[in-house]
């Protein structure tokens, strides 16, 4: 649910004109960072994991930061944040209580691998 009424104004005009939206990224990672949005998907990582509530964000911002750090806590410990594929691109989802058991079993199903070498990322 919004909180305050979000301005559709350039959706509608880019809809009405044909012309695309000019967007402002959010999100602006190094070039030497690799990032790939389908192997994040296809593994179980829900949208939220990495961009927050932004269906409760007026306007959007950074949240979680993307770290190294950060990025390597999800790599080395995928069974705490891994979802069911079906919850992916739900933002009202909640890991359940047994979420390391849950997630277990999915790193497992989705043959999940810690992926912490630095070329994995930085090419």
């Amino acid at each position: 649910m919004w909180t305050t009424a979000p301005d559709l104004a350039p959706v509608r005009e880019s809809y009405t004109t044909g012309r695309s939206i000019q967007w402002t990224k959010v999100y602006e990672l190094p070039e030497y960072v690799y990032f790939n949005h389908s192997i994040h998907i296809h593994k179980g990582i829900g949208c939220t994991t990495c961009h927050g509530r932004v269906d409760r964000m007026p306007l959007t911002w950074q949240d979680p930061p993307l770290t190294m750090a950060w990025c390597l806590d999800c790599h080395k410990n995928p069974e705490q944040y891994v979802r069911p594929r079906s919850e992916v691109f739900s933002m009202s989802y909640s890991p359940p209580t047994n979420q390391l058991k849950l997630g277990t079993q999915l790193v497992q199903e989705y043959q999940i691998e810690r992926r912490t070498s630095c070329t994995v990322c930085h090419r």
